[in-house]
């Protein structure tokens, strides 16, 4: 068994049946599709089965009770074979050729423990769908290793990476272990703890179609709460590089929580202007109680109230099509 697909699908019947589809109409085939199902409640189950009768390389599993995401997320890629493990989020579908650059790369490059790669985001909207290909990040491949990360987090703090695009060997799995239930980013904090050990490549191609809709899970945290754990997840990093509280390690904590406040400061202002006052406010509240501070509480409300004021009764607006279903 050389490589393997995983996916972890929940109440998405008709998406599922279009990630398995494009995993399986790849250039370089996988060997089997692992796809979880996380006790869902709709034609999920049903859609999967059907598949499955048809397709031998396709393999099942349903739970008996939802877990919520991250333990559903483990489960389908501890119940892979291959030497190679591939994960799919159940509303992304590959690129044709994402499989067989992917592992060439791991096969020729025997000290990188995983890949990773740009991606195309396909806007969702009712009565439309568009394809827009993010720009690649390098134009040619890029290493990250332990000595690197933090200042590639610091740099690219919007999307370090995309969790569909990840192409991992079997051993990089089993040291760094499973993902961590008490994150909702669970794969960020994965994936930083996996560099850490291994170093990663980011390969300069497009190598998943990023389904931006309204029921994005992202969307369902919304981006403070995406904020505040990444800014968790990069801060444990830290600590777990310089254990001792040394000036190294101080000094690295006051560039990281200084970039992330510019980062909050620049969403406020932007949630302002186009007139979304309750994404203004969380950003507002993550920049005076959290990032590693508690400011007063009356500055808090004082604040809040004026975000209220300044967006008055506004109708929000969306200045690229990627806003209507970003979460704000």
């Amino acid at each position: 068994m050389k490589v393997s697909v995983a996916i972890a699908t929940f109440n998405r019947a008709a998406m599922v049946r279009q990630a398995i589809a494009a995993a399986l109409d790849q250039t370089r085939p996988a060997d089997e599709i692992v796809v979880a199902d996380d006790a869902s409640t709709d034609a999920t189950w049903e859609a999967l089965k059907e598949l499955a009768a048809g397709e031998p390389r396709l393999r099942i599993f349903r739970r008996e009770h939802n877990s919520g995401g991250a333990e559903n997320w483990s489960f389908a890629i501890g119940q892979t074979r291959g030497e190679y493990i591939a994960w799919c989020s159940d509303d992304d579908r590959f690129t044709t050729g994402h499989l067989a650059v992917s592992v060439e790369y791991l096969e020729t490059h025997p000290e990188v423990g995983l890949v990773h790669s740009g991606f195309i985001d396909v806007i969702e909207t009712p009565g439309d769908s568009q394809a827009l290909a993010r720009p690649l990040r390098f134009a040619q491949v890029r290493i990250l290793t332990r000595k690197n990360l933090l200042g590639y987090l610091t740099r690219y703090y919007d999307w370090p990476f995309h969790p569909s695009t990840l192409v991992f060997r079997r051993a990089v799995w089993e040291r760094v272990g499973p993902f961590h239930p008490a994150y909702a980013l669970a794969d960020t904090d994965w994936f930083v703890r996996a560099v850490e050990r291994y170093p990663a490549a980011m390969l300069a191609h497009h190598g998943v179609y990023n389904r931006r809709h309204s029921g994005n899970w992202s969307n369902r945290l919304g981006s403070a709460r995406m904020q505040l754990e990444i800014f968790e997840i990069v801060e444990g990093a830290i600590d777990r590089r310089w254990p001792k509280a040394t000036a190294r390690r101080r000094f690295r904590k006051a560039v990281w929580r200084t970039n992330v406040r510019m980062r909050l400061l620049l969403t406020l202002r932007m949630r302002l202007r186009s007139g979304h006052a309750d994404a203004a406010c969380a950003a507002w509240d993550l920049l005076t109680r959290g990032t590693g501070r508690k400011l007063p509480e009356s500055l808090g409300r004082a604040g809040g109230k004026f975000i209220r004021w300044w967006c008055g009764g506004r109708k929000p607006e969306f200045e690229d099509a990627r806003q209507s279903v970003r979460p704000l």
